[in-house]
């Protein structure tokens, strides 16, 4: 194996899809791990959702529910409880779903046919009314090479992982801090009034690189201040320290076109505020192929290519359709879960390609693997310790991915589609809920304009910062730019954080 010839690791991580509805229609994977030539079908109450090729680059619209309930409903395809039809997936909410949160009893088989289900029930609670049946169909739309022409390309043309799946059967935050530090800490939910950054002590890949001396950086964008890595997942305990280790977008190409590449870089797309471009239903996948593009065209003409690794990952599925099982998982910790979830099965699965010169075109790796498997080929490529957790140290590596002999020395071109930032897909409805939709808690920025707008996670994001700055929520302003400048003017000047050294002129 060519792992060990990996100097640089270049790790984005996108927001809310599974495998099928962004690659399931693969032409070079087994017919098992696709649903090129399936039909499939998705009950709900009063109707049918056909799975089908998406012709709209926003769906789905409306957001999917993505919590540990309504995970559940989509895979079991039961509401249990029936009562919990129609009630708030999150426990911060008045009128939470009661237990057992739509899981069912041990020995049932998973159905994978409630996406539908649950996103008539989700939206019923998020949008207040029932979805027509056109819009129900949103729900079965899948993408496909045509529509979605970088990420399939890439996905053919070095490794792409059919058996990836996120750590936990719910939504982002516990999911990327399964990521960072190997467990979730029994967080199984999104969680206003919890903050993985600075509510616990767990060790994260932030901390472990510091300690030693392994050169990182987080590349995030400018318009959305500060990482938001930073303030939600890692690094709160030392946010002095991430001066050192933080850059805008810039940066990141320069740094690739001239070769000096930190040995793990973190790369943050937009998704806080404006064009959002982290594929996040349900903004348009075309800004995310965009970025996309243009990680890999740096990466690839960088003089370092030869020793450097493009990861491309989620965190979730958020909600999006996908037709393989969960697998039993070994529990992390001892940690008791939220929800009577014991940790032991593994969440949806989810993309995962790895592009290097190192890697042959058209490799397809079965094996079952998860996010924390980068987690560990990290940990053990830099010597960073012992495991982060038992679920991070039975990990399977990636070195499968990295498989030639020699490097490869042809350029392939992608072919984003055409796309005008700012503007909303024709013909699609404007975004109507999100991750954490409750009115009473969020402003409910997508009833502004397209460009004014902050999504929920930004929205999580700012109050997060409302809160280690011990100030008021309320305070946050409701347009995106204003809510910008806030963070800004409360945040960065007043010392919380340090903009990046470097580009802080």
């Amino acid at each position: 194996m060519s792992i060990e010839k990996i100097k640089h690791w270049v790790v984005v991580m996108f927001e809310n899809r599974s495998f099928d509805n962004l690659l399931g229609h693969l032409p070079h994977i087994d017919a098992e791990d696709g649903i090129r030539d399936r039909e499939i079908t998705l009950p709900y109450p009063g109707g049918v959702v056909t799975v089908h090729p998406s012709t709209n680059f926003t769906d789905p619209i409306p957001d999917p529910g993505e919590g540990y309930p309504n995970v559940n409903a989509q895979i079991y395809g039961r509401y249990d409880p029936a009562t919990n039809a129609g009630k708030a997936a999150y426990p911060i909410f008045p009128d939470f779903m009661e237990a057992p949160f739509n899981a069912a009893p041990e020995g049932t088989v998973p159905t994978m046919d409630g996406f539908a289900l649950d996103y008539y029930y989700n939206s019923l609670w998020q949008a207040e009314r029932k979805l027509t049946d056109a819009e129900m169909q949103s729900i079965g739309a899948v993408f496909t090479p045509e529509t979605l022409p970088v990420l399939n390309s890439l996905a053919q043309e070095y490794a792409v992982f059919t058996n990836w799946h996120c750590e936990v059967p719910s939504c982002t935050f516990p999911n990327r801090t399964f990521y960072h530090a190997g467990t979730s800490a029994g967080r199984v939910d999104n969680d206003l009034t919890y903050n993985y950054a600075w509510d616990n002590d767990l060790p994260n890949l932030f901390d472990l690189f510091t300690e030693k001396k392994v050169p990182w950086k987080c590349y995030f964008p400018q318009d959305q201040v500060v990482p938001l890595t930073a303030i939600n997942l890692a690094g709160a305990r030392h946010l002095d320290l991430w001066r050192d280790h933080t850059a805008y977008m810039p940066e990141f190409y320069d740094d690739c076109a001239n070769g000096t590449l930190p040995a793990y870089s973190w790369v943050e797309p937009s998704m806080m505020t404006g064009d959002l471009d982290d594929y996040h239903p349900p903004t348009d996948v075309r800004a995310a192929e965009a970025l996309l593009a243009k990680l890999y065209n740096a990466v690839r003409t960088s003089p370092a290519w030869e020793d450097t690794a493009l990861v491309i990952m989620w965190d979730e599925h958020g909600g999006t359709y996908d037709h393989v099982v969960p697998p039993a998982a070994i529990p992390p910790d001892d940690i008791e879960g939220e929800e009577g979830f014991k940790f032991d099965r593994y969440g949806i699965r989810v993309p995962f390609i790895v592009v290097s010169a190192h890697t042959k075109q058209g490799t397809v790796i079965r094996d079952l693997h998860s996010n924390t498997s980068l987690t560990r080929t990290l940990r053990e490529l830099f010597d960073l310790g012992p495991q982060l957790s038992r679920r991070e140290g039975a990990a399977k590596t990636i070195e499968a991915a990295f498989n030639r002999a020699q490097p490869r020395k042809d350029m392939h071109e992608l072919h984003p589609l055409s796309y005008t930032p700012g503007v909303a897909n024709p013909g699609a409805q404007q975004p109507v809920v999100g991750d954490l939709p409750d009115a009473k808690l969020l402003v409910d920025k997508h009833k502004q304009k397209f460009n004014e707008r902050v999504s929920e996670l930004g929205e999580v994001s700012l109050r997060n910062a409302a809160r280690y700055l011990d100030v008021d929520p309320q305070e946050i302003p409701d347009k995106a730019s204003s809510a910008r400048k806030w963070l800004g003017d409360r945040f960065v000047k007043e010392g919380k954080f340090y903009l990046p050294r470097r580009n802080s002129a």
